[in-house]
């Protein structure tokens, strides 16, 4: 900045040496006040236009990471959901065709049969997979169309 005022004096001092009417001289200082104020007025608007510019980005950037902490939490709850810990591994199951009840360990992973202990038969078992990722699909689909509604929202109000 000192090096713009002094520039600005070396101006005004090349004038007064170039201009010897004094009328002459006090008009064209006055003029150069007036349009280095009208080039300071537009950065000044050009500074609030950009701050407030910042401010919006700042307010925005605090709603994505809350929407990004949400989001955060429903994938924790899936994952508790889906990777189940060891006590959850014990399943009790009803034969279907003896109807005898028995408990069955998944510690070791998803089986999709399991052999009656009372009537030896082979029962499959149906853990709704489709139906758990289409609720999960949806739920994410619900989430982005609710993001993508607010940020066209926020959209239009800039």
């Amino acid at each position: 900045m000192t090096d713009l005022k002094k520039r600005f004096n070396n101006i005004l001092q090349d004038i007064e040496k170039n201009v010897t009417n004094k009328q002459d001289l006090d008009y064209i200082k006055t003029q150069v006040y007036n349009i280095s104020l009208l080039f300071l007025d537009e950065l000044d608007k050009l500074a609030e236009i950009n701050l407030n510019r910042l401010n919006t980005m700042a307010d925005r950037e605090k709603e994505l990471e809350a929407k990004i902490e949400s989001m955060e939490k429903i994938i924790d709850k899936l994952e508790k959901e889906v990777y189940s810990s060891d006590e959850d591994s014990d399943f009790e199951i009803v034969c279907p065709y003896c109807n005898a009840e028995f408990i069955e360990d998944f510690s070791n992973g998803i089986k999709y049969e399991v052999r009656c202990p009372e009537c030896d038969n082979l029962i499959e078992l149906d853990w709704n997979e489709e139906e758990l990722e289409d609720d999960i699909e949806s739920s994410l689909n619900s989430e982005e169309n609710k993001n993508n509604s607010e940020y066209n929202d926020d959209e239009e109000d800039m």
